[in-house]
């Protein structure tokens, strides 16, 4: 374990050093590892505004724009790469992408636990939550989730799979083009409509109300396996334009959206680490349950938190704080796995994954975190007027983050706590 963790210390330095200087340095200069001239190839849907929306007639027919474009035309100009978009169907969105028909996918892809074990997720870059629309000054009796009620959504997408799960009972009427939902709802052809708040905010004004709130999710981008350098440069590269502020200019310009962050890009970067470990839990819960393993495994939770003081300690970290933060984190862990259903949702594609690989991709999630906790104390150190952490705000940003059956606001404020005392450990 000394070993892994002392390997694991030293690229944690390699890594924060690669995002201090990313974040430093102007935007013309390039990483080694994307001095290639081959193009960054982007996949993009060109049916989900406001992230990525395909013009289809008049002198503009075939173009692109939305959030997601502006970001990979900023970041692939920086880089000094020539951008290719390429389209796909959300349906064949994780099959394409594990076939390496694009580098990245910037559509406006939602973090979710299954696709955490097909491929890198950056950075959240957006959040939203997914509602259900209806037109406005309707008031529909009773609920939602039922056979008469038909409610349409995009086929294949994230929220599909959203609307199977909170409404099981309601008729679905899936979509393949995105574009067509405001059209069938204005039309009643269907009695509502399952989208998010930020595409809804492009729909007509004042045609549609929100109806009712099903999930919190957010955006991030899907890199394709393999691409680990191109991860690591996106994700150093994307935290510089948050402290840089671009990004906080093209949500607002793009998605319309001005909301403040209620801590430092770091601190919100683990956060969303901390979720992301919590999303896998359910697959977890799947796979012990397919081999006929018992939900709890002592000798797992002893090493992992053991690993997570050697390795806090060989980064530079408090390892007694850690500890504690790890042990939060299973206790956690367990109450999600023990309240995930039977029938919890398949992965993506392909079949379900084996306990060995979730796990693997369970310590890459930690590893991860590691680096993410020094990045957020190096910067905390170098802001003399930066405050405690303020522990019910982190909890609140912990409990949006992992929207799951089972993690309450005992153990969001449990992890809020213990990520304070690592962060503050050594100011």
């Amino acid at each position: 374990m000394r070993s892994q963790c002392a390997a694991r210390g030293m690229a944690i330095r390699a890594v924060v050093a690669l995002v201090l200087i990313c974040a430093a340095a102007c935007s013309a200069v390039r990483t080694p590892a994307d001095r290639a001239e081959s193009p960054l190839r982007v996949g993009t849907s060109g049916d989900y505004p406001p992230f990525s929306l395909r013009t289809d007639t008049g002198a503009d027919a075939g173009t692109y724009a939305g959030f997601d474009v502006t970001v990979a035309h900023a970041y692939a100009a920086e880089r000094g790469r020539a951008l290719v978009l390429v389209p796909f169907r959300w349906p064949e969105l994780a099959a394409r992408l594990a076939a390496g028909d694009f580098d990245v996918a910037m559509s406006g892809v939602t973090v979710r636990g299954d696709r955490l074990l097909a491929g890198t997720l950056t950075a959240a870059v957006a959040r939203a939550d997914a509602v259900v629309l209806v037109r406005h000054g309707e008031k529909i009796a009773g609920t939602f989730d039922d056979p008469r009620r038909r409610i349409a959504v995009n086929r294949g997408g994230h929220l599909e799979r959203v609307a199977r799960a909170r409404l099981p009972h309601a008729t679905l009427v899936t979509v393949d083009d995105n574009r067509s939902l405001p059209g069938l709802l204005r039309d009643r052809r269907v009695d509502a409509v399952v989208t998010d708040t930020l595409e809804a905010g492009t729909y007509p004004p004042g045609a549609f109300t929100i109806a009712a709130r099903l999930a919190r999710d957010r955006k991030a981008y899907w890199v394709a396996p393999g691409r680990d350098a191109l991860a690591r440069d996106l994700d150093a590269w994307l935290l510089a334009r948050e402290r840089d502020g671009a990004l906080s200019r093209w949500r607002a310009s793009e998605l319309h959206d001005t909301s403040a962050p209620s801590t430092t890009p770091e601190v919100v970067r683990v956060v969303d680490l901390v979720a992301r470990r919590l999303l896998v839990m359910p697959a977890v819960a799947a796979a012990k349950r397919v081999a006929h393993l018992p939900l709890v495994d002592p000798a797992r939770e002893a090493t992992v938190v053991a690993r997570a003081a050697e390795c806090a300690a060989s980064a530079g970290l408090d390892a007694v704080a850690a500890r504690r933060l790890a042990e939060a984190q299973i206790a956690a862990a367990r109450a999600v796995q023990e309240a995930t259903p039977v029938n919890a949702a398949t992965p993506v594609a392909g079949d379900p994954p084996t306990l060995a690989t979730i796990r693997t991709a369970i310590d890459a999630l930690d590893g991860a975190l590691v680096q993410a906790l020094v990045v957020a104390r190096d910067a905390r150190r170098s802001d003399p007027h930066a405050a405690l952490l303020r522990r019910p705000a982190l909890a609140a940003a912990l409990r949006a983050d992992a929207d799951l059956p089972g993690f309450d606001e005992v153990h969001a404020g449990a992890i809020a706590a213990t990520l304070a005392e690592v962060l503050d450990a050594a100011r």
